[in-house]
């Protein structure tokens, strides 16, 4: 303890030395009390950021390996700074010229060198502070979200079972609609423990990388189709359309196809388009089933949730991160007509367009069979 507290005072201490330096070039010197005191005033904001830093210091109760990092840093860049001035002075007087309060150079250029270095010091110590945090957050979220999905993921297994079996073995009407029930929901359980992984996957990977939006379209639509052969989907897709974009860019596309057929019946169409344009390679999902509720979309503009303002389930959150973390921009509307346009803009690989006029609206196109080559 005694230790810690003597490494906090380092600061206060080369602080007071700053003033003190201050307080002797106004007695000391013969100029003008004005002139003393103009000059004067150069060491006590030196003095002054010293004091900052020594308080910070002091608040945070840093501990004495981390106060002494601060003062290391502060006296090196003050021996560094107070050197180059030592220099310029013994140049000077080598040739002969002349120069003024030669101890007053060498204490601006002393108290300069370190009052920065004991400021940079203090908020490299900071961020330090702040990464170790981070870095001790995110192991207990990993490892609580690892228990937790394998503990749901075997209650859900265990529930699930029981209700099922239930399911088929009751001759009553009633008790057997509220085992699906039961099924159901235990499924939307499941479901979104499978997409809290997810989201830790894309939080735990880092960096974009080129990829070529078109195949990962191509691809994710292909699979809508296989799941949901009844639905109709238009498709506007070039051969290649290169992006800069999240390795999970695909679990995006696949998540805004799958809450487009989750969310309404099997009349609802669908239309997918993919767009470089401007610098941006846009992939645009539009139906024209329900809207997505207003209180959803305010959710996610403002990176929150509260118990007004939420979203219902985690899917439009792995959308929203997926194109945050490929720098790129998400826009969720309802349309008019009814149903919604998601708009994912993902940085384009290539300077020029690859497509022409995109068709998005499904009231406005004409509609190719189920069957047709995306």
């Amino acid at each position: 303890m005694n230790r810690d507290r003597g490494a906090r005072r380092i600061p206060a201490a080369l602080a007071t030395l700053v003033l003190g330096l201050a307080v002797a070039h106004v007695l000391l010197d013969d100029d003008a009390l004005s002139v003393e005191v103009s000059e004067a005033s150069i060491l006590l904001v030196f003095a002054a950021v010293l004091a900052f830093v020594a308080l910070r210091v002091g608040r945070e109760r840093l501990d004495a390996t981390r106060a002494s990092r601060v003062a290391v840093t502060s006296l090196a860049a003050g021996l560094g700074v107070g050197g180059l001035a030592t220099v310029f002075v013994a140049a000077r007087i080598v040739a002969g010229e002349p120069i003024t309060e030669a101890w007053f150079v060498l204490s601006i250029g002393w108290s300069l060198g370190s009052s920065a270095g004991g400021l940079v010091g203090y908020y490299v110590e900071r961020v330090r502070a702040e990464r170790a945090e981070q870095a001790r957050l995110t192991g207990r979220l990993t490892v609580l979200q690892r228990v937790l999905r394998h503990n749901i993921r075997n209650e859900v297994g265990v529930i699930r079972g029981v209700a099922s079996s239930a399911v088929e073995t009751t001759d009553d009407p009633a008790l057997e609609s509220d085992l699906r029930t039961v099924v159901e929901h235990v499924d939307r359980v499941h479901e979104l423990a499978e997409k809290a992984q997810t989201l830790t996957d894309l939080w735990n990977t880092d960096g974009a990388v080129e990829t070529d939006l078109a195949a990962v379209t191509r691809d994710q639509v292909q699979r809508f189709r296989r799941q949901h052969p009844a639905l109709d989907i238009d498709t506007a897709i070039p051969d290649r359309a290169t992006a800069v974009a999240h390795p999970a860019a695909g679990v995006a596309v696949r998540e805004t196809l799958d809450n487009a057929a989750v969310h309404n019946d099997d009349t609802v169409a669908v239309s997918v388009s993919v767009v470089s344009a401007g610098g941006w390679t846009t992939v645009e999902v539009v139906d024209d089933g329900t809207s997505v509720p207003k209180e959803e979309i305010d959710s996610i503009d403002a990176l929150r949730e509260s118990p007004l303002q939420h979203v219902t389930g985690l899917g439009l959150w792995v959308i929203y991160w997926v194109v945050d973390l490929s720098g790129g921009r998400l826009e969720i509307e309802n349309r008019e007509a009814g149903g919604v346009r998601v708009r994912m803009r993902f940085p384009s690989a290539e300077s020029e367009p690859t497509l022409g006029p995109e068709r998005a609206d499904p009231s406005e196109r004409e509609r190719t069979s189920h069957d047709a080559p995306v």
